[in-house]
């Protein structure tokens, strides 16, 4: 099963029930486009099942022989989830076991790791302004307003979320080439929850 990295907050909101689409920039760099394909093959099909990949924390853990020469490392197969506020932490550090809870990034998280399954529902290809306020929503945006007196947003229930998506956009996207100012090709993927 293919994986997809969620950063806390998209998790926060799936979780809630407030995400059930996401969006993906197209690689328009690929060596070569089928006609009948022109941006590219989908990654992902209808039906299709994906794994959330999110950060974590993985329980590691060290025993020490009773001489102090040698040490042990070994990896439990219990995690805890960042976007649940898990922190790294010495669990009895003094001890002859010590447990150390260690983060572990998205990437790094394996299928039987994952709290949520996902179903891909439907795929649209489009450009990211065309984002409606409908869409924005069940990107699990949130209602952000623009203070034009000192040039900031906020949370605002006068704001809209198209703006809290823009604002998400620009956040988690660092390459010039996907942020909203580009208006890059997106997949638009809508999925539901089966896990």
């Amino acid at each position: 099963m293919k994986g997809k990295i969620f950063n806390a907050q998209e998790v926060q909101a799936i979780l809630a029930g407030n995400k059930t689409m996401f969006r993906e920039v197209i690689n328009t760099k690929q060596s070569f486009i089928e006609p009948s394909e022109p941006y590219g093959k989908f990654p992902y099909q209808v039906r299709q099942k994906i794994f959330c990949k999110e950060s974590f924390l993985q329980k590691l853990g060290s025993t020490q022989l009773p001489s102090g020469e040698h040490e042990t490392f070994f990896t439990s197969s219990e995690v805890e989830y960042v976007a649940n506020g898990a922190q790294e932490r010495f669990v009895n550090p003094n001890a002859f076991i010590s447990d150390y809870w260690k983060k572990r990034p998205a990437q790094h998280m394996k299928q039987k790791h994952s709290r949520l399954t996902l179903q891909i529902k439907e795929i649209r290809v489009e450009r990211l302004h065309e984002i409606s306020e409908k869409d924005a929503i069940a990107e699990g945006a949130e209602k952000i307003g623009y203070d034009a007196d000192y040039g900031t947003f906020h949370r605002s229930p006068c704001g809209d979320y198209r703006t809290g998506f823009i604002v998400n956009w620009n956040a988690t996207h660092k390459k010039p080439e996907e942020k909203w100012k580009a208006n890059p090709w997106v997949w638009c993927v809508s999925f539901e929850v089966i896990k």
